[in-house]
């Protein structure tokens, strides 16, 4: 069964690859059509889940041009939503796109529940 891949806010794809790592937008555009095909662990990916400290990411690493991008997700049942692509930096950088991501799940999670609450209301996307 096919995955429904979004991402969270938008500006997360196109928008955050084609600023912090163009090169690599033909590897993140198989890894989303691999990501909707087999889920959230795809074959041939190195998948790590970052544990509860983390707020439950998911962490891709791709290789390009000697260079690693890191794509942090979550799975949620049939959707899986994107929250930070980026390049792999120094320690400071790692640490901001670490409490990014972490920060954008928070409020995905939270306009979510509140749509799923909300009597006649619609879903997010």
């Amino acid at each position: 069964m096919a995955h429904d891949v979004r991402h969270w806010p938008g500006t997360v794809y196109p928008g955050e690859v084609d600023r912090e790592c163009p090169e690599a937008k033909p590897l993140i555009d198989t890894l989303i059509r691999r990501l909707t095909a087999d889920g959230p662990s795809p074959d041939g990916y190195r998948v790590k889940t970052l544990g509860a400290n983390m707020g439950g990411l998911w962490q891709i690493n791709l290789k390009v041009r000697r260079r690693q991008v890191r794509v942090l997700y979550a799975p949620y049942g049939q959707t899986i939503v994107l929250f930070r692509i980026h390049r792999k930096g120094s320690p400071e950088e790692q640490d901001r796109a670490y409490e990014l991501a972490k920060t954008r799940k928070h409020e995905y999670e939270l306009i979510k529940r509140a749509a799923n609450a909300t009597p006649g209301s619609r879903s997010i996307h």
